[in-house]
């Protein structure tokens, strides 16, 4: 045999070796983020009655609140510095869908991904392979984010309309969104290791954001609510992001439970605290999966 014949007969297996060895290659954040955020938008597009289905629900969302603001009204001169009827009773009413949108992304949207991979069998795949899980489950919730803004910009620009409040305002009005989304992607990761570790948590997810949105204030002011109810709000990050989109939409004339500065700095910290006890027992998930073998999750 020649030398030529030995290293073309060899060739393939140099290439073979050279391919896996760039398969255990360590895959970037920003790639894994990216290629996430691809992959869940074509599914969003290739399934669109679910799609409709969600813009549908936020849609008579929309038109309940505007059916109750013509009907009620909340004494609020004692509370936050003033009488919520009408116009400004819609204004309320239209802060909290506009934050909403935001909340059904970041809390759903990791849950459901855990339980789709686990239904197609892809989440060993997934934990088996060199790429950032947070990324992953970040870029679910960013895909479906950009989804939402299909109705996000709608009802920005319609609360926009009706509060007649100023472009610095509403600018404010949607750092506050932004800001908020960011800690409750990390609370939307928190609740989707409950699903990794207990399978079936959908009822405890649809429980917690049933209870976290009423005790916010997405309804009723804050502090309406009795005294022992409050202290439990003031732990959610909701609360405060409710609070300070009323604050720019009534274009400052509204009581706000703490100094607009205090608010934003317990936004903000709620934001980094959440992110990182997220990414902290996501560590701790995969360590014992690693442990006790990947079938537990």
């Amino acid at each position: 045999m020649k030398i030529s014949d030995f290293e073309q007969d060899a060739r393939p297996e140099i290439e073979m070796v050279t391919t896996v060895a760039s398969l255990a290659q360590s895959v970037s954040v920003w790639t894994t983020l990216r290629a996430t955020i691809v992959k869940d938008l074509q599914i969003a597009v290739r399934y669109l009655p679910n799609l409709i289905g969600n813009f549908v629900q936020l849609g008579v969302r929309v038109l309940f609140f505007l059916l109750l603001s013509s009907v009620v009204s909340i004494d609020g001169e004692a509370t936050v510095g003033r009488d919520l009827t009408q116009q400004d009773l819609f204004i309320f009413f239209q802060g909290a869908l506009l934050l909403f949108v935001f909340i059904t992304t970041s809390l759903w949207t990791p849950i459901n991904a855990v339980n789709r991979d686990l239904y197609n069998g892809t989440l060993e795949y997934l934990y088996s392979n060199p790429i950032s899980r947070y990324a992953y489950y970040a870029g679910t919730v960013m895909a479906e984010a950009i989804v939402g803004l299909v109705v996000f910009l709608p009802l920005y620009f319609i609360l926009a309309f009706a509060s007649e409040t100023s472009w610095q305002n509403m600018l404010m009005v949607l750092v506050v969104s932004l800001t908020v989304l960011v800690a409750l992607i990390a609370m939307g990761i928190l609740i989707s290791l409950l699903g990794l570790l207990w399978r079936q948590v959908n009822s405890l997810a649809e429980v917690l954001n049933i209870s976290f949105e009423l005790l916010a204030g997405a309804y009723f002011p804050v502090t309406a609510f009795p005294e022992i109810i409050q202290y439990v709000a003031y732990i959610l990050p909701y609360t405060w992001g409710y609070d300070l989109i009323r604050y720019y939409s009534f274009g400052g004339d509204w009581q706000t439970l703490l100094p607009v500065e205090y608010e934003w700095a317990i936004v903000i910290g709620y934001a980094i605290f959440y992110t990182g006890l997220s990414i902290f027992l996501l560590g701790k998930v995969e360590a014992r999966a690693k442990q006790k073998g990947l079938h537990l999750i």
